[in-house]
């Protein structure tokens, strides 16, 4: 279990580093344990949910 949030402490911080995601707190001020989308989180989640959306688009089609 240690090793799990290890790697999750590092992906995290991988992301910060390159501007998918951002503290709330460091961008507004207040409560930390919150997250927001900087320009690049913003599309990856725009192509994982065109992704979805096909998907199961042409699961449904057949």
């Amino acid at each position: 279990m240690k090793k799990d949030a290890a790697t999750m402490e590092r992906i995290v911080a991988l992301c910060r580093r390159r501007g998918f995601i951002f503290g709330s707190s460091e961008i507004y001020g207040g409560i930390n344990g919150f997250w927001d989308y900087g320009p690049l989180g913003c599309e990856l989640k725009r192509n994982i949910k065109g992704l979805w959306r096909w998907g199961s688009a042409c699961e449904f089609s057949v």
